[in-house]
């Protein structure tokens, strides 16, 4: 601001000059009237510099808020992933078993399979269940944790392109 008030003193200066020229030297009158015009160019550029300055910092504050919403969320769900994960390893019992080795277990067990388990499983399962029809169901299927996160995400995506 200090460079502003100096430009408007220039600025009463250069008039004050031109005004005491305008009838003895019409060239350093004109002059003068150049200098005033090249400081008040001047201080429209301060004045729409600092527009800019404060437009900025203002989005600056709405930016920050809505980094900190998503930081929230996506710390939010990393605890929820933590303790799903925590439920997936308490269910095996605390025993860490290799994947590959029950892989190869389960293709054992394929091979060796008597097929007349899966007859006898399916007949029961013809006696026991009734036919359903082909027609889909009307009602939606529950939402997941991870929709409901995938929601508030696009809820709040909207809200930040508002």
């Amino acid at each position: 601001m200090k460079k502003k008030e100096f430009l408007k003193k220039k600025i009463d200066q250069e008039l004050l000059f031109a005004k005491k020229n305008s009838r003895k030297n019409r060239r350093v009158a004109l002059q003068a009237l150049r200098k005033k015009k090249w400081y008040e160019k001047h201080v429209k550029y301060i004045d729409c510099a600092v527009k800019a300055m404060r437009s900025a910092h203002e989005h600056m504050d709405i930016l920050n808020k809505v980094n900190d919403l998503i930081k929230d969320i996506t710390e939010e769900h990393e605890g929820t992933q933590d303790m799903s994960d925590t439920l997936y390893t308490s269910v095996s019992f605390g025993v860490e078993f290799d994947e590959n080795e029950l892989q190869a277990e389960l293709e054992r067990l394929e091979r060796n399979l008597d097929e007349s388990v899966f007859e006898e499983d399916r007949m029961e399962e013809q006696l026991l269940c009734p036919k359903v029809s082909s027609v889909g169901s009307t009602s939606q299927p529950a939402k997941t944790e991870e929709d409901e996160i995938e929601d508030a995400l696009n809820h709040l995506r909207r809200w930040a392109n508002e």
